[in-house]
């Protein structure tokens, strides 16, 4: 009876965690939810992902991020600061996948890279007031389906 009581002491203690791992956790922020939407637009091949990234920070210090790097790629993003939430949005629209007479004849010096690593996620932010950056890794992405208007309206 004495080790059924402690099983599940055990059990309730150890199915108690951080909603991210502690290697993902900074000091001044820790990320609650990092999610990504694909989106499909009006026209044919156009697509994308909205990635939405939520982060509490852990004192009253104005967080600016710098970068927001998801799966493999530097995404645009705007960032919204409220209550001790910092949410950040950013969009990345893939490429067209569509044969499009016109866009075959346009050349560029450099071919862009937009494969996905969904390893590679990771955000740099500095403390307001400081030059110090910093890093925190986000392990992985979920897949939300999407709510509301499928395509983003421009800020």
């Amino acid at each position: 009876m004495n080790n059924q009581l402690l099983l599940i002491l055990f059990w309730i203690l150890a199915s108690c965690g951080k909603p991210v791992s502690s290697v993902y956790q900074e000091k001044n922020i820790s990320v609650i939810s990092a999610e990504k939407t694909k989106w499909v637009g009006g026209r044919a091949g156009v697509r994308g992902i909205m990635y939405t990234i939520k982060l509490k920070k852990k004192n009253n210090q104005v967080i600016m991020v710098k970068t927001l790097h998801a799966e493999g790629n530097t995404i645009p993003f705007v960032q919204d600061n409220s209550e001790g939430i910092t949410v950040i949005r950013g969009n990345l629209q893939l490429n067209n996948t569509e044969d499009n007479p016109v866009l075959g004849r346009i050349t560029t010096d450099k071919p862009l890279s937009q494969t996905l690593h969904p390893k590679d996620n990771w955000i740099e932010y500095a403390v307001k007031d400081s030059k110090k950056i910093y890093k925190i890794n986000i392990s992985k992405f979920v897949l939300v389906e999407p709510a509301g208007e499928l395509i983003p309206q421009r800020q």
